[in-house]
């Protein structure tokens, strides 16, 4: 799905030959997808359904990367320390972070996500947790709130730790790097939703590089942790490693180790 809609569509036999499976199997797949209404079927192949400078719906990014999402979270869940308050966004990447707090015992949590809110009133083990939902204007296209009114509400708050995810993280001009997303509205509520934690947290998986992303949200200097997957590459983590943040490389099973800057890569990859 990911594929199509970075070029916009696929013909079976560029696929096929892309994910080294038979035209059969691709057939059968993006039957699936388009069941789903994740992809559209067109003659001899498939085409997006969101534009490529757009974010994939969010029926369509629960779907992607579940298995390292939940790695990522599991990961990401252990910074958290037992009474705090944790501020955490609208990222599907987020989502099993937010299903889990009750593990963690955070003492409040602060969304705009819909869904956070929702898992909030249903999950059990979360009525110890005390809810701030920032409401304003509803996208369906995040199933959570985001703009001016959303921002202004999350720039009243403090947390003690926030957890963001998003679109695109690139290299930026005069070094470094920077996190983007292709709309401005969530740009601008990630934003303020960053500034609000003591200490900040990007949970990122590793497609995410060099994505499309118009908007600016914030540099990677302005994060103290970064919590990315196993199929990090050596460029990715060269960038990464220009940050001052603790990077944390997290395997399939959600543990992994963490980088520094004075290890080398085979090194690293030697490490369980």
């Amino acid at each position: 799905m990911a594929f199509v809609t970075r070029h916009g569509s696929a013909r079976v036999e560029q696929l096929a030959e892309h994910f080294d499976v038979s035209a059969m199997t691709i057939h059968r797949d993006l039957e699936a997808l388009a069941t789903e209404h994740l992809l559209e079927r067109i003659r001899g192949g498939a085409r997006s359904v969101s534009p490529s400078m757009s974010e994939l719906g969010v029926g369509q990014r629960r779907q992607l990367h579940r298995d390292i999402k939940e790695a990522l979270c599991a990961a990401a869940a252990r910074l958290i320390p037992e009474g705090t308050v944790v501020a955490v966004d609208d990222s599907t990447t987020l989502e099993p972070l937010v299903e889990g707090l009750p593990e963690s015992s955070p003492s409040a949590l602060i969304t705009h996500s819909l869904k956070a809110m929702s898992d909030h009133r249903n999950r059990a083990g979360m009525t110890g947790i005390r809810m701030i939902g920032c409401g304003g204007l509803y996208f369906a296209e995040t199933d959570s709130f985001l703009g001016a009114t959303t921002s202004e509400q999350l720039s009243r708050l403090s947390a003690d730790i926030s957890f963001v995810s998003t679109t695109s993280v690139r290299a930026v001009t005069g070094g470094g790097a920077a996190l983007f997303h292709p709309d401005m509205e969530a740009a601008d509520t990630k934003r303020t939703l960053i500034g609000i934690g003591a200490t900040r947290v990007l949970v990122l998986d590793s497609s995410k590089f060099d994505a499309p992303g118009v908007f600016r949200v914030a540099p990677l200097e302005e994060f103290d942790h970064i919590v990315v997957d196993w199929r990090v590459s050596p460029t990715q983590r060269e960038l990464l490693a220009q940050s001052p943040a603790h990077v944390h490389v997290v395997g399939p099973d959600g543990t992994g180790y963490d980088e520094h800057p004075d290890t080398t890569t085979d090194e690293k990859e030697d490490r369980p």
